[in-house]
């Protein structure tokens, strides 16, 4: 088969969960004989681009570890609004029509639509089945998280009102309301929705804005090829607990700083990866709130392709996000490794790690609940030892690719 993917940004620029589920996804399809193409907005690269003869966007072609990709981005930009809030795009449209004529692709199958949600209509007009896999809430949120600009928990869009009460107050009643029917109708485009998490499914249901019925439960894989060496944790003092992702607030970084700093053992440490993006205050922040404990150490931005190097040295990695995650990316790792996890209540993550099993979990948001599980594990380190043996490894990309592969056969009967 002819696969194209669609993502919202990707590699070398973008690293995070999404775009690995796309990296993954499409080398597997590749080994199993199919042509995979990435689709992906380049928002941030600006070098090396051409006129594109069939719209009025920017486009160019490269490869990242064999994958080809066609990068494309407006002339101008639109304002932010516009990307984050607005589906339909003509230009986006027409030049997805195209690569999928050229390319003669049998599907499409789009990883997340922010800044390319055209594509998904532009591929059904051309005749070609659609699977969407949704990693986040971004066709009934705006934010795509199900996070208020105040930092507080959306418990649903409300039909557009919540969206305009808390987060869109310069948004008209109009806009709001054409970008929920233009999301329906995308749905209804789509051949196949798929989800990584049960969670996700249940919000979309609970909120009546997808019923539940209209869902795939699609497990992401892990690359095993990253495991490289006989990985076999000894749990010595200091015990070492690690975050492993993005320094956003929305990542609950200050939650998980403040709850460390409450326990006063010296037994243990704490070690920070990741870069900010954009949030450089946050980060000042953050650092400011870990300031003159010498037991905390930020490691900076890494390479996904030294995760094992990284989480060797860890003992147990903490996800202290304050939204609804859906199926992070850093805990599967994690457990693929046989590190277990410390996580927030909420979302897909307590659906990944179940408390006493292969991890723990504190309540969101909460640093002494987190801080209480910390000195938990410091006063018995042999409890860390005893969650790792019980730990249930995630599927193999291979399986999440053949069970892909099925969903795509299945359109053709």
């Amino acid at each position: 088969m002819r696969v194209l993917i669609g993502v919202h940004q990707f590699f070398p620029n973008h690293y995070t969960g999404t775009e690995r589920y796309v990296l993954n996804l499409a080398k597997q399809f590749q080994r199993m004989g199919h042509y995979v193409k990435v689709l992906t907005y380049a928002f941030k690269d600006k070098s090396s681009f051409k006129k594109s003869i069939h719209s009025n966007l920017l486009y160019k072609e490269y490869s990242f570890e064999g994958v080809p990709v066609v990068a494309v981005r407006h002339e101008v930009q639109p304002d932010d609004l516009s990307f984050v809030f607005d589906f339909m795009d003509m230009e986006i449209y027409n030049e997805t029509a195209s690569i999928i004529k050229s390319g003669n692709f049998d599907i499409y199958h789009c990883a997340h639509p922010l800044r390319i949600a055209s594509s998904i209509k532009a591929a059904k007009d051309m005749g070609v089945k659609v699977v969407f896999m949704m990693t986040d809430y971004f066709m009934m949120c705006p934010m795509g998280i199900m996070l208020r600009t105040d930092n507080t928990l959306c418990d649903g869009y409300g039909d557009g009102t919540n969206c305009l009460k808390y987060c869109f107050t310069n948004v008209s009643k109009e806009r709001m309301q054409r970008r929920i029917a233009d999301s329906q109708a995308l749905i209804q485009c789509s051949d196949v929705l798929l989800s990584p998490s049960k969670f996700l499914i249940a919000a979309f249901n609970f909120t009546g804005f997808i019923p539940s019925s209209r869902f795939i439960l699609s497990r992401h894989g892990f690359d095993y090829s990253q495991k490289r060496g006989h990985f076999f944790k000894r749990f010595t003092l200091p015990l070492v607990f690690g975050y492993i992702g993005t320094v956003q607030y929305h990542k609950g970084v200050h939650i998980m700083v403040e709850g460390f700093k409450k326990v006063k053992n010296n037994n243990i440490r704490l070690q920070i990866w990741g870069g900010c993006f954009h949030e450089l205050e946050y980060l000042k922040t953050v650092e400011r709130i870990a300031k003159n404990d010498h037991r905390i150490e930020f490691k900076g931005q890494y390479d996904f392709n030294d995760i094992e190097g990284i989480l060797a040295q860890i003992d147990m990695v903490i996800v202290p996000s304050i939204w609804y995650e859906n199926a992070p990316l850093t805990i599967s790792s994690s457990l693929a490794f046989g590190v277990p996890v410390l996580v927030s209540d909420i979302g897909g993550m307590s659906e990944a790690v179940m408390d006493g099993r292969n991890g723990l979990t504190f309540n969101v948001g909460d640093s002494e609940s987190l801080a209480e599980k910390i000195r938990l594990l410091s006063g018995d380190p042999q409890l860390i030892s005893n969650l790792a043996m019980t730990i249930q490894y995630p599927i193999r990309v291979e399986e999440e690719a053949f069970k892909t592969e099925l969903i795509y056969k299945r359109l053709f009967n």
